[in-house]
């Protein structure tokens, strides 16, 4: 059995319109999802429970949260077959539906998504939003999809419990989906043509707050790093306030030795659990950290000693300073290598 399903949020009449001819044209079974919209829609829902299974959310809880709800139920039925989720305002073609369902059928460990070439006239904030998430997830991942903001996915229900353990309840639910599933699942494309409907002004994504939470973990890393600092800098300067009016090479090198061995702890724990989630084992990550920590630790010393004597800088001025050269360094290193994920391979 494949199904369809469609989270909903003041959907109009498109939606019933795309519920008539799945009905007619397939033999999909829809699951509908009402994601607490007003009673000014309610029309429209009752119309829809001719074609489509209505699951339902009191209030608002987000497009992540309405599909999340219908792989739960689905889940619970236990019956194996294509699922394929769509938007609600009309802009997936029906021919496309079934493109990405038969690719998911014919490669069942897979996640298939329907990608839009973005050409011809595209609504301006549809156009950067996708540059912008295509940007970061490559960043993150190493993959380069076409298309991250896709609402047009396929796969089948095998891949149910690994959706259903994913963060998100919003717009944040399908990038996260596509940040877990790089590592795990091979990605597969396939090119489909999207309508734009009215220059897409039924979206009901808000840009500032919908793109923060897409965004968290790139965040998380941002503030993992400004706290290791933040407990680097402290300790750094406690141990130089200590030490008082001891030689500056010992007071550099001590103080910079107990800055380092602290914070490199801290970043180590934070990154591995919050920011990467890496699950492989203390010795494997713990001993490529080390070797970075110690790695940074002779390059922090050194060009502080160096900036000092070849600058006069002030030696918590200079601190500062070297801190951000080697930022970059730490995070390529802690991404491409120490907590690296198994990279899948984008198909199409």
């Amino acid at each position: 059995m494949d199904y369809i399903v469609i989270p909903a949020y003041e959907p109009d009449l498109n939606l019933i319109h795309l519920l008539k001819k799945i009905r007619q044209e397939t033999d999909f079974q829809i699951i509908l999802v009402n994601d607490g919209s007003s009673p000014a829609s309610r029309p429209i829902f009752e119309e829809a429970q001719f074609f489509a299974t209505l699951l339902e959310h009191r209030e608002n809880q987000g497009k992540g949260q309405a599909l999340k709800t219908a792989f739960d139920y689905l889940h619970l039925i236990g019956q194996y077959g294509v699922i394929v989720t769509a938007d609600a305002d009309g802009q997936h073609q029906l021919t496309d539906i079934l493109r990405v369902a038969e690719s998911a059928r014919k490669h069942p460990q897979e996640l298939v998504l329907g990608v839009r070439a973005f050409s011809g006239k595209v609504p301006l904030r549809s156009r950067f939003g996708n540059q912008l998430t295509r940007l970061v997830f490559k960043q993150q991942t190493g993959l380069a999809l076409s298309d991250t903001q896709t609402g047009l996915r396929a796969f089948t229900s095998n891949l149910l419990p690994f959706l259903l353990e994913i963060e998100g309840q919003r717009y944040e639910y399908e990038m996260n989906m596509l940040l877990r599933a790089a590592k795990v699942y091979p990605i597969r494309e396939v090119p489909i043509e999207t309508i734009y409907i009215n220059d897409n002004q039924a979206s009901h994504f808000r840009p500032l707050r919908d793109g923060l939470l897409i965004y968290k973990d790139i965040f998380r890393f941002a503030l993992a790093s400004l706290s290791s600092f933040v407990v680097d800098y402290l300790v750094y300067a406690l141990v130089l306030f200590l030490m008082g009016t001891a030689p500056s090479s010992l007071k550099i090198l001590l103080a910079n030795s107990t800055a380092r061995l602290v914070s490199s702890s801290f970043n180590y724990w934070t990154n591995k659990k919050m920011v990467f989630k890496n699950e492989d084992s203390l010795i494997k990550t713990g001993t490529g950290y080390l070797g970075l920590a110690l790695g940074l630790f002779i390059l922090d010393t050194l060009l502080i000693r160096i900036f000092y004597s070849l600058f006069g800088l002030d030696l918590l001025v200079t601190k500062v300073l070297v801190s951000l050269l080697l930022f970059s360094l730490s995070w390529l290193v802690q991404k491409k290598i120490i907590f690296k994920s198994s990279k899948q391979e984008v198909k199409a």
